[in-house]
């Protein structure tokens, strides 16, 4: 079993706990057995429940967490492909990912989240006609160091010139994701038993419908007497030792840069 870390603090609060109630225990026996002779075979499973109840959650999430993490945590990288982009449902990275000697295109959802974007590299032409529209529309001012370019080129495509006027991109808004390979979400802090929590994000094959990698981990509470500074929640090492193998974003593992 996978127990929760020690707490001097909570130990001595489990001995208190411990101590007051049988205090009260013997004398709540004491005070019936006035009226009651056979009262103290009554009172067992009182004790029983003072003793064993404080660490009885403790033991439960202890063993439902360790089967869990033996029996499904970990990464599982099922095929590796080679890829020209993808879409990528659980935060915006398609600038990062784009850089030269990774993916031509990523595809996420727009910052409204009413739609979706398809980022990709622009060329030197695209970044030019960004900063001469800019230099244009701003004549007697010079390129903000701190702030993007946003040129549009129709209803559809804009090109973003970063501040340092070098990197450049083209966005296009979709009204659904296109690419084929897609990384997304399937559970995150899902309770899946008492103070075990489920995270869990694939790489999927859209056409083929196949899953070509999963990330799976879960996360255990403190138990309810725990006290210290603070509560961590502590994650499976079988994912822990994984991640530090392949990282913890999967698709970098299983969808490899075609360019």
């Amino acid at each position: 079993m996978r127990f929760y870390y020690i707490s001097i603090i909570s130990v001595l609060l489990l001995i208190v706990i411990w101590v007051v109630g049988t205090g009260l225990l013997v004398w709540l026996g004491s005070h019936l057995r006035k009226t009651r002779k056979r009262v103290w075979p009554l009172m067992v499973p009182l004790f029983l429940i003072l003793y064993i109840g404080p660490i009885a959650e403790e033991l439960l999430i202890a063993r439902n967490f360790d089967r869990l993490c033996k029996e499904n945590a970990g990464i599982f990288i099922y095929k590796t492909v080679e890829v020209e982009g993808l879409y990528d449902s659980t935060m915006r990275s398609g600038y990062e990912n784009t850089k030269p000697g990774k993916y031509r295109f990523v595809e996420h959802a727009s910052e409204d989240r009413k739609s979706y974007e398809r980022v990709e590299r622009a060329n030197d032409q695209e970044r030019q006609a960004a900063l001469a529209w800019h230099a244009t529309n701003n004549p007697d001012k010079e390129r903000s160091t701190d702030t993007s370019i946003f040129y549009s080129l129709n209803d559809a495509q804009t090109i973003a010139v970063f501040p340092n006027g070098k990197d450049a991109w083209r966005i296009t808004r979709l009204d659904h994701p296109m690419a084929r390979y897609h990384y997304k979400e399937l559970a995150s802090h899902l309770s899946v038993t008492h103070g075990v929590k489920q995270f869990e994000r694939v790489v999927v094959d859209q056409q083929s419908d196949d899953v070509l990698g999963r990330y799976m981990n879960y996360y255990r509470n403190a138990p309810w007497f725990f006290v210290g500074l603070d509560r961590p929640t502590i994650p499976c090492s079988e994912t822990q030792r994984d991640t530090r193998k392949y990282g913890s974003l999967i698709y970098h593992a299983v969808l490899k840069p075609s360019n």
